[in-house]
């Protein structure tokens, strides 16, 4: 018989198959049907747990995987940045796709980007703080290298604003 850990394990292997296949998954209890279908056994609160482990998110009325390795930590998360705006010289307040300020903050933590002291993620935004002007100004022209759009683009200062439109 296999351990509690085994188990988990499987789950969580299915659950990553499940969300990377190609029908969308809307709902928790569709995760739990797929996985009785794949003769995994599975409440909703294991598989609640599972999700938040694994960093997945509800997003545009989807549950998706968070970050991907292959991709880096915050080049998965960038595209879902449409905004930058700077209040002051501690706060920045990225403005994201909806549903996902909380993978975005997530991936700045992950990276331990020394300018940033921490953030606070809101729905369809993130807050993040600085403890000075010169820390926002570093964190200002690391965000326009990931967050460059084709073209030519305002990079001087830390009053620099992007908006990006995605189709």
């Amino acid at each position: 018989m296999p351990s509690s850990r085994e188990v988990q394990k499987q789950r969580r292997m299915a659950i990553i198959s499940i969300l990377k296949g190609e029908e969308p998954v809307s709902e928790q209890k569709e995760i739990i049907q797929k996985l009785a279908e794949m003769g995994i056994p599975a409440t909703q609160s294991s598989v609640s747990r599972d999700l938040k482990e694994l960093g997945a998110l509800r997003m545009e009325e989807r549950w998706i995987l968070g970050l991907h390795d292959d991709v880096g930590q915050f080049e998965g998360a960038a595209k879902h940045v449409t905004e930058v705006r700077f209040a002051g010289p501690h706060l920045t307040l990225l403005v994201t796709q909806p549903g996902a300020g909380a993978l975005v903050a997530r991936a700045i933590e992950e990276c331990e980007w020394r300018e940033v002291e921490g953030t606070f993620p809101g729905l369809n935004s993130v807050l993040v703080l600085t403890s000075d002007a010169f820390d926002q100004k570093l964190l200002s022209l690391r965000l326009q290298g990931h967050l460059r759009n084709d073209g030519v683009e305002d990079t001087q200062g830390i009053s620099w604003r992007t908006t990006r439109r995605f189709s």
